[in-house]
C-alpha cells in the first residue's frame, strides 16, 4: 500500500509499467504506461492522506472504468480527468498511458475555489477543458530536460492561471498577498524528515526547535496536526521501503525498526501491521520469493516522490 493506493495487479508475470516524473517546484509532471491493474483507496486510506493533492490527467491510451468519490465514471483517450489524493477511488485501468500534473491542494486553492463536484470530474475530448488543459499537459510533457529554475517558476505560474480559467468558471479564492514562499508547514515537514531516525523525534522537540507551543505547532500545521501519528506513519512508510528494497536482508526486522527511531520492538510490529495489515515478516518473505504484490505501489514507489506528495 503506498500513497496512491493499494494495487492489485491480475498477472504479475505479464504486468510492466513505466514512470516518467519531473519536480517542477509547487507542482509536479508525469507521464504513466503501465498494463491492466486495480487501484483502490478506502475511506480510511483516504483519511490518512496528509497533505491532499489536486490530479489533472489526461488519458492517451487505454480506459479507466470504476468509482472516484460517489461517482462512476468512464475514461478513454482523449478525455480530461479531475481527482484528488484524499478521495476514495475504486478504478480498474486497462493497459492505459496517461498524463498526469499534480499540484498540492493548498496551492491550488491559493488561485481557486476547489469545489466538491470537481472530483471525479470527466471532460469528454471535444469539451474546451480537455483541449485547453489537454494541450496544456502535454506541452509540459515536451519541456526540456534542461529548464532553468527561473523558466520552471514561469511553467507553474502559467499553469495556475490557466486551471481555474478552465474548470467552469471557478473563482479564486482568498489567499493573503503577504504570504510567504517558505511555507512553515513545509519547512516542519522537512525537519521532521529529516530526523525521523532519532528516537526522541516528536512534538516537543518540533515546539523546541521552531520555538514554538504546541497550540502555535497545531495551529500552523492543520489537518496535520497529529505530529505523534505523522511521526509514526512517516517511519512505518520508511522500514516498508527498506524491508521491500531487499537492500537490508541480513539485518534484522527489530534493526531496521530501530534506524528509523522505532526503539521498542513489539510496539513497531504491531503498528507495523496496524498500518499495512501485514506484519514485516511476511513482506520479507515475499521479497525473497520475488513475489510481492500488494505492499510496494509501482506507481508509488521511491522515496523523491513520496516526500514531495508529503509535502517535503
Amino acid at each position: 500500500m503506498g500513497l496512491a493506493g493499494r494495487v492489485h495487479v491480475p498477472d504479475e508475470n505479464a504486468f510492466t509499467g513505466r514512470l516518467f516524473s519531473r519536480d517542477l517546484g509547487d507542482m509536479r509532471t508525469m507521464r504513466i504506461a503501465a498494463g491492466t491493474f486495480r487501484l483502490v483507496r478506502d475511506q480510511d486510506m483516504a483519511r490518512r492522506v496528509q497533505l491532499d493533492h489536486v490530479m489533472v490527467n489526461l488519458v492517451e491510451r487505454g480506459r479507466f472504468v470504476g468509482r472516484i468519490g460517489r461517482r462512476r465514471i468512464e475514461v478513454t483517450p482523449g478525455t480530461l480527468l479531475l481527482s484528488r489524493l484524499a478521495s476514495p477511488l475504486d478504478l480498474l485501468i486497462e493497459d492505459a498511458e496517461w498524463l498526469g500534473l499534480f499540484l498540492p491542494r493548498p496551492v491550488v486553492e491559493r488561485h481557486m475555489a476547489w469545489w466538491p463536484a470537481l472530483d471525479g470530474r470527466v471532460f469528454a475530448p471535444d469539451t474546451a477543458q480537455a483541449i485547453i488543459l489537454g494541450g496544456l499537459l502535454r506541452s509540459l510533457d515536451k519541456l526540456p530536460d534542461s529548464l532553468t529554475p527561473r523558466d520552471a517558476r514561469c511553467v507553474v505560474k502559467s499553469s495556475l492561471a490557466l486551471l481555474p480559467s478552465c474548470l467552469c468558471g471557478s473563482m479564486p479564492a482568498r489567499h493573503d498577498t503577504a504570504q510567504t514562499e517558505d511555507d512553515p508547514t513545509r519547512t516542519i515537514r522537512r525537519f521532521i524528515a529529516e530526523r525521523l531516525s532519532e528516537p526522541d523525534l516528536g512534538p516537543d522537540l518540533v515546539c523546541r526547535e521552531f520555538e514554538i507551543s504546541r497550540s502555535r505547532l497545531y495551529r500552523i500545521m492543520g489537518e496535520s496536526a497529529d505530529i505523534a501519528t505523522m511521526i509514526r506513519r512517516m517511519r512505518l512508510r520508511a522500514v516498508q521501503r527498506d524491508i521491500a528494497s531487499n537492500r537490508y536482508s541480513r539485518m534484522s526486522l527489530a534493526d531496521i525498526g530501530r534506524r528509523w527511531g522505532l526503539t521498542d520492538e513489539r510496539n513497531f510490529r504491531r503498528a507495523f501491521v496496524r498500518e499495512f495489515g501485514y506484519p514485516p515478516s511476511a513482506l520479507r518473505e515475499k521479497v525473497r520469493d520475488r513475489s510481492v504484490e500488494g505492499p510496494v505501489d509501482p506507481l508509488m514507489v521511491g522515496t523523491d516522490l513520496e516526500r514531495w506528495f508529503l509535502g517535503l
